[in-house]
C-alpha cells in the first residue's frame, strides 16, 4: 500500500507490544513475565504471573517477529518494539521485575538479550527497507528498577544493532512518567525526558524521537534544530486537536487543557489522565466535539472505567 494512494505523505508504523504481568481482562487469565512476581500496581497484582520457560522465550521472540511482518504485509510502512513503560520487555529490564539468574537475567546486559534478539528477529523479518523503532524508557522512576545509566547501555546497543529510531519515554503504571506525575519527576514545556536524550546523543548517533510533555513549539524547533531529536513525538494533544501538528508547523499554538484532575495516588493519576484522553477519542470517533473542561461525568467514566477493569480481573478463574 503506497502512501500515494491515500492522498497524504503520512507514514503509519504499527507498535508492537506485550503487556507481560500487566495484561487486563481478557488477556489476564494467565499473565507471564520474566518471573513470578506480581506488579505492586492495585488490579495488576490479583495474578501471580507464569514465569516463562526458556523454549517460551524464544516463542514471544518469534512473535513479535511474526506481528511485524504481518503488520507489513497489512499496509504499515514500519513497525516499533515497545519497550518501556513496564509492559513485558521493559520488565524484564528491570532488576525489580526480572530476578532470574539464568541467560535472560541476572545482569544488566542479560536482561537486555531478550529485546536486543526481538529487534534482530523483526529485522530479519521486515527486511532492511522497512524502518524498525524502539520505544525505550529512560528510567522506570522506582528505587531499585531500570536506571538511567543501564537505558543507557540499552540505547547505545540499540543503536549498534541498527534501528531506525530510539524513542524516548519513562515510567509505568507504578510512577506514570509518561504522564508527567511521577515521584520527583520535572516538567517542562522541553519534554519530560530531554535530559536522558542529549545523554543519548552524546553517546549514539541513533536516531532519537522524544516524547512526553512537549508543548512548547519554540522548545521543540531548538530541539530538532540543535540537533538533541531528530523527530518530537506528540500523543494527548491529538485527542483534543486531531490536527494539532499541521497547526504548530503553520504557526499556530492551539489551546490545549492544563491536564486532567488529580486524587493524589500516582498510579490513579496516571490512569485518569490516559483515561480522560481515551474519552476524548471516542467523543470523536461518535462525531463530538472533545471536552475540554473534565466534570464530574467525565470523572465518573474514568473512575468506573478503573473499578471495572479490577472486577474482571477479580472474578476470572485462576
Amino acid at each position: 500500500m503506497d502512501r500515494r494512494d491515500r492522498g497524504t505523505d503520512a507514514a503509519i508504523w504499527a507498535q508492537i507490544n506485550h503487556p507481560g504481568r500487566v495484561a487486563v481482562s481478557p488477556f489476564n487469565r494467565r499473565p507471564v513475565a520474566p518471573s513470578a512476581s506480581r506488579s505492586t500496581v492495585p488490579g495488576y497484582n490479583l495474578r501471580r504471573p507464569h514465569t516463562l520457560s526458556n523454549a517460551e522465550i524464544h516463542t514471544v521472540i518469534a512473535r513479535f517477529a511474526r506481528t511485524a511482518q504481518l503488520a507489513v504485509a497489512g499496509g504499515f510502512h514500519g513497525v516499533q518494539v515497545h519497550a518501556a513503560h513496564g509492559y513485558l520487555l521493559s520488565q524484564f529490564l528491570s532488576p525489580l521485575a526480572n530476578t532470574r539468574t539464568d541467560e535472560w537475567g541476572g545482569d544488566p546486559r542479560c536482561r537486555s538479550r531478550i529485546l536486543l534478539e526481538t529487534v534482530a528477529a523483526v529485522r530479519a523479518a521486515v527486511g532492511e527497507s522497512i524502518p524498525v523503532s524502539v520505544k525505550l524508557n529512560s528510567a522506570d522512576f522506582v528505587h531499585g528498577g531500570f536506571t538511567g545509566e543501564e537505558a543507557l547501555a540499552v540505547a547505545v546497543a540499540l543503536g549498534e544493532a541498527g534501528i531506525d529510531l530510539l524513542e524516548i519515554s519513562g515510567g509505568g503504571y507504578e510512577q506514570p512518567a509518561m504522564t508527567g506525575v511521577a515521584a520527583g519527576q520535572e516538567t517542562s514545556g522541553e519534554g519530560y525526558f530531554v535530559d536522558f536524550a542529549r545523554r543519548i546523543r552524546a553517546a549514539s548517533t541513533v536516531p532519537i524521537m522524544l516524547t512526553g510533555g512537549l508543548r512548547d513549539t519554540s522548545a521543540m524547533e531548538s530541539l530538532i534544530g540543535d540537533g538533541v531529536v531528530d523527530v518530537v513525538g506528540l500523543g494527548r494533544p491529538l485527542a483534543f486537536v486531531p490536527d494539532y501538528p499541521r497547526r504548530i508547523l503553520a504557526g499556530d499554538t492551539p489551546t490545549l487543557p492544563p491536564g486532567a484532575p488529580r486524587l493524589g495516588y500516582r498510579p490513579a493519576d496516571g490512569y485518569l489522565e490516559l483515561a480522560w484522553h481515551n474519552d476524548q477519542l471516542h467523543r470523536i470517533a461518535a462525531g463530538r466535539t472533545p471536552q475540554k473542561h473534565p466534570g464530574a461525568l467525565t470523572l465518573a467514566r474514568a473512575i468506573g472505567r478503573i473499578a471495572g477493569g479490577a472486577a474482571k480481573q477479580a472474578v476470572i478463574p485462576r
